[in-house]
Formats: structure tokens, sequence, C-alpha cells
């Protein structure tokens, strides 16, 4: 072997050390960012489940009122409780999704890698991970953190589809954190609402 060749080989297994270096820290940056989300979701998944059950129980009463009162009023009654349910319902259904996306912290790995590798922002994946790292707890922290994982990402038209087709990944999208916000306020308020309401249909089934 010439000594060309020999520097050759030298530089040819330098480059491929460094190469491999990067993967393995790629793969842990991931890794320990996938682990953080399953934290964060866990602890938000308590006030997410009392926050789905709490407009369910005025509803039922509603809809109790509303079987007691029979015809078009006890119809009207079944059709608040029922739209009033439905905020919860739609937040428990989506804490049930989080959790799945968090079930196997190495399947949510491997999607986090395809959706940094697909945006370009394997440079960024550091600082996400420090975002999540220190996010608050409850429901504000995680949103917060879960925002984090984006920083930097571009999300155009084609990654959030593309990102919407990854099951695990696809929960953390901010439009969805956003949506499911929403849907906790909602939630509460139509609880207020339906408690109201409930209490004025006692005041109807006695007068029936």
């Amino acid at each position: 072997m010439t000594t060309n060749e020999s520097r050759f080989e030298r530089w040819r297994r330098t480059a491929e050390a460094a190469a491999a270096a990067a993967g393995e820290t790629r793969a842990r940056v991931i890794r320990d960012l996938a682990a953080a989300l399953a934290v964060l979701v866990r602890r938000a998944r308590i006030p997410l489940l009392v926050v789905g059950l709490l407009p369910l129980t005025p509803a039922l009463v509603l809809a109790l009122e509303g079987l007691a009162v029979g015809g078009d009023g006890g119809l009207f009654f079944l059709a608040l409780a029922l739209a009033g349910a439905a905020p919860g319902l739609w937040v428990l259904w989506r804490r049930r999704r989080l959790m799945r996306a968090v079930d196997s912290v190495d399947e949510l790995a491997g999607e986090l890698a395809e959706a940094y590798d697909v945006a370009g922002a394997w440079a960024r994946a550091g600082d996400a991970l420090h975002q999540v790292r220190s996010a608050g707890p409850g429901l504000r922290g995680a949103g917060r953190a879960a925002r984090g994982v984006w920083a930097g990402v571009q999300l155009t038209r084609d990654l959030f589809d593309r990102f919407s087709d990854l099951p695990r990944v696809a929960p953390f999208l901010p439009v969805s954190l956003q949506f499911t916000g929403y849907l906790c306020l909602v939630s509460v308020v139509a609880t207020v609402v339906l408690v109201a309401l409930a209490v004025a249909g006692f005041g109807v089934v006695l007068v029936a």
C-alpha cells in the first residue's frame, strides 16, 4: 500500500468515525427528547382527564331531566346535553391520542427523527430538548414544551401534511396543541352552562 493510499484510508476511517459519532449524538438527543415529551404528557394526563369529565355529569343530569319531561321539550334537553358533552368527549379523545403517541418512546423517537430529518432541523434538536426539560408543570407547561419541539422549524404546507401522516408526531403539531387547548377552555365553559341549564331544568321537571 502506498503512502497516499494509507493516508486516504486514515482519512476515510476518520470521516466514518465522525459520521458514526454524529449519528449516535443525534439518536441520543432525539431519544431524550421523546422521553421528555412522554414525561410531560404523563403529567398532563390527569388535568386533561378532569377537564374532559367536567361537563359529562351535568350533561347526564340534563339528559335525565329531558327523559323525565318527554315530548319536544325533552328532545330539546337531550340535544343540549349532547352538545354540552361534546367538548369534554373530544378532550378525552385527544388525551387518549397523546397517551398513545408516547406509549412507545422508541417509536416516538423514530418518528421525531424522521420529522427532523425531513425539516432539516437537526441543529435545533438540542434547543428543543432544553425547552422541553425546562417547561413548567401542568397543561400550560406541556403545551409550551411541545411547541418548543418545533422552534426554528418552518412548517410549510408540505411539511405539515407529511408530519400529519406520522401518528405519534401529529398530536404535537402546534395547530393540534392549540386546538386541544381551545377544547379544554370550551369544555370548562360548557360545564358552567350545563350546570345552569340543569338547575333550570330541575324546575321544569317539578312543574311538569
